[in-house]
């Protein structure tokens, strides 16, 4: 019989790896679609799983630590040493395409399978040795058997869920707390959200100055002091020592300005020793990286959960964060969205609440009322604005409040898909400005809400007039660009104009991120918000009027919670200690 050789495509193996050590971003990527088992050959498959290890402990893999790691597990010689690892390098001119590569290794190695699992189906078929049903019951069990294996299945039955479920209930019915989740240490708070739940990702938002660190460290504190809690700290501002300095003075209750310049009384100093000493058992751990990407700090996060069994993760702040090394060059706006993604999929990973921190932008402080709003993470539209939906009727987007229609959208390919949005409802009122295009199309949206435009996601603000802007080929008003795809068109803006202030309405789209306003590409609104389980706010009146009566009092604004009620909550703020308090009810306990 003819020797044959199992199917396998040695280049794009080389050319996978060499991605790899070309970006490492390349590997997260490609993370739960190809694994060791893929590659054909031997030396391949311990480069990979080397790989694997260095990013499951959050090291670069780069041709000095994979060197490394080879050599350490006695595996350098065999992949063919160090020259080997250069030339896959060297083999790679971009690592752009690693998603195709990794495609055609994953293909090759399911033909292989299908290859042993047909030799094995021929065995049984040539020896005789069983009844002609059990040979094609065994047949169709292999053959399923490497169709399942190869799909990544996530469903479970209604049995076992409905026994994990009813646990759950039964363990809350033996226990009965009001607090099901990680206390923050604030009574009335953790009364109102049932604290800070399990696989939750929680957004605490504010202007600078309203103490959103102060209180994103008192909860962190009383997470890792009172409820026994480890507690992992990414700080991409402050460094480990200012973040320290502030938790001692918050529980210590010492002045932070006679901390800085040295003048301390003998009481303060003891304070201080006092709680230096309670606050070194404490497992809070601390990583002030301050140029930290999304994928690093999941890396880092696993690691630790690994070494510490986490109960928190905190975050400070968002907006320096950046989404790879990659993403430099792309959309903010995009980027943000990547991020909160990200930090969404590492709550549910971990199976622990993340609190993220958010600062808002000087808008808040445009209106009168300077009290932040779940509006302030989102970019909306007026109500007159014609929503595209999947049947090609146009509906006026304040018509479709309440409801989830199927809608129009752009994907990631800039194909125009039908997709399903989430509830639309109207935000309130905001300023907006008028968009006018060639075509006698007239939209409204407020400066920040974004449209695809031939430059990319551009915010409303940024856009000027003779610029162009995606419309859908399918709406018969549009011009055509040639060497764009066959789904889009594009309109010329002719005029920006304030338009004063209008209610406005807010439209979601998961997966696409995108729909068609009026045949014009429109952006989805706050990504971090979307994800979000929990969005707070922190208001300090006095921070604006010194002769506020809400003296050393501060608001924590709950404007979103998925499971539970909007509100608010006053607490004490004492500034000089950079610290939260329950606030003293008259004739409470």
């Amino acid at each position: 019989m003819e020797s044959r050789t199992p199917p396998a495509n040695l280049d794009a193996e080389k050319s996978v790896l060499g991605s790899v050590l070309l970006d490492n971003d390349v590997f997260s990527s490609l993370e739960g679609t190809i694994l060791a088992d893929h590659f054909y050959k031997e030396g391949h498959r311990k480069i990979f799983r080397a790989m694997d290890r260095l990013y499951r402990r959050g090291e670069p893999m780069d041709l000095v630590t994979l060197t490394e790691e080879l050599r350490q597990t006695g595996e350098l010689e065999g992949v063919g040493s160090v020259p080997y690892l250069i030339g896959l390098a060297d083999a790679v001119p971009t690592a752009a395409y690693a998603e195709s590569y990794a495609k055609i290794v994953t293909e090759k190695s399911v033909l292989r399978d299908l290859i042993g699992a047909s030799g094995q189906i021929m065995q049984r078929a040539y020896e005789q040795a069983a009844p002609l049903e059990q040979v094609l019951d065994e047949a169709e069990s292999a053959i399923f058997e490497l169709a399942t294996s190869k799909r990544r299945s996530f469903f479970e039955g209604m049995p076992q869920l409905v026994t994990e479920t009813f646990q759950h209930i039964n363990e809350l019915f033996a226990n009965p707390d009001p607090v099901s989740g990680l206390r923050m240490g604030f009574k009335e708070l953790d009364g109102l959200t049932a604290g800070l739940q399990r696989s939750s990702l929680n957004v605490l938002a504010a202007r600078p100055s309203m103490g959103k660190t102060a209180f994103a460290l008192t909860i962190a504190l009383n997470a890792a002091l009172r409820e026994k809690k480890a507690v992992g700290i990414f700080s991409l501002e402050m460094s480990g020592v200012q973040l320290v300095t502030r938790m001692l003075c918050s529980e210590a209750r010492v002045d932070m300005s006679r901390v800085r310049s040295g003048q301390l009384s003998e009481r303060d100093f003891q304070r201080l020793a006092d709680t230096a000493g309670k606050m070194s058992e404490a497992a809070v751990f601390i990583d002030d990286n301050a140029d930290l990407t999304v994928m690093e700090l999941r890396s880092r996060a696993r690691r630790l959960m690994a070494e510490h069994d986490l109960g928190l993760i905190v975050i400070d702040y968002l907006q320096l964060m950046s989404g790879s090394q990659r993403s430099m060059s792309e959309n903010r706006q995009q980027e943000i969205s990547t991020i909160s993604r990200g930090l969404k999929a590492l709550a549910r990973e971990l199976d622990v609440p993340v609190l993220v921190l958010s600062q808002l932008s000087r808008a808040v402080e445009a209106r009168p009322n300077k009290r932040p709003m779940l509006s302030d993470l989102r970019e909306c539209v007026v109500g007159d604005t014609p929503v595209l939906l999947a049947d090609g009727s146009r509906v006026p987007i304040r018509e479709l409040v309440g409801t989830t229609p199927r809608v129009l959208a752009m994907d990631e390919r800039q194909r125009i898909v039908s997709a399903q949005s989430d509830l639309v409802w109207e935000v309130g009122v905001r300023p907006v400005f008028d968009m006018v295009t060639a075509s006698g199309r007239r939209v409204r949206a407020t400066a920040k809400h974004r449209w695809f435009t031939s430059e990319g996601w551009c915010r409303l603000g940024d856009i000027a007039p003779g610029q162009r802007v995606a419309t859908a080929s399918l709406v018969p008003r549009h011009v055509r660009s040639s060497g764009v795809s066959g789904d889009l068109g594009w309109d010329t803006i002719t005029a920006i104009e304030s338009a004063g202030e209008a209610p406005v309405y807010d439209l979601t789209v998961p997966g696409p991120a995108s729909w068609l306003a009026d045949g014009l590409v429109s952006h989805n609104s706050g990504a971090i918000e979307q994800d979000a389980d929990l969005v707070m706010f922190i208001y300090r009146d006095e921070y604006y009027d010194p002769h506020s009566e809400k003296q050393g009092i501060a608001e924590v604004i709950i404007g979103k919670q998925r499971n539970g009620p909007v509100g608010h909550v006053d607490l004490q703020f004492h500034n000089a200690h950079v610290r939260f308090n329950d606030l003293a009810r008259a004739g409470g306990d």
